[in-house]
């Protein structure tokens, strides 16, 4: 789960994931895993560690309105302590590695069904076009 979170945040330079606990405090690291699959959901350049309360806020509101993982974490659970529970982390970010995988594997279906109706007209086309030169003889 850690390298998951590692290689979605490596892109983020003011984003360092090296544990369960102080890398998520500044709240730059729920930003970004969610702007790194959905873009159109976070304004991260906007974003800076100085106020890591609102970062857990946009973060957490995001996730729940237009991902739907349940808000496990309060804003205080994190700010407020010297060292967040490094168990309530990981449970929250398997959430987010549940949505994004399945999120995935969807693209990917539908990848896979596109490439299946280019095949097909790709073989319809070259049939009319053997009929059509077959008609001519």
């Amino acid at each position: 789960m850690l390298l998951w979170c590692k290689k979605k945040c490596a892109p983020y330079n003011n984003v360092s994931i090296d544990n369960f606990t102080t890398s998520w405090a500044d709240g730059l690291g729920f930003c970004a895993l969610i702007h790194a699959h959905r873009p159109d959901l976070i304004p991260y350049s906007t974003l800076t560690s100085g106020d890591p309360a609102a970062n857990l806020k946009l973060a957490f509101e995001v996730a729940e309105k237009e991902l739907g993982i349940p808000q496990l974490l309060d804003i205080e659970d994190i700010v407020d302590v010297p060292k967040p529970d490094e168990r309530s982390i990981m449970t929250y970010l398997v959430q987010y590695y549940h949505v994004f995988s399945s999120n995935r594997k969807t693209e990917v279906a539908a990848r896979r069904i596109g490439k299946l109706v280019d095949l097909t007209q790709t073989n319809d086309a070259m049939k009319d076009e053997y009929s059509l030169r077959a008609d001519q003889v």
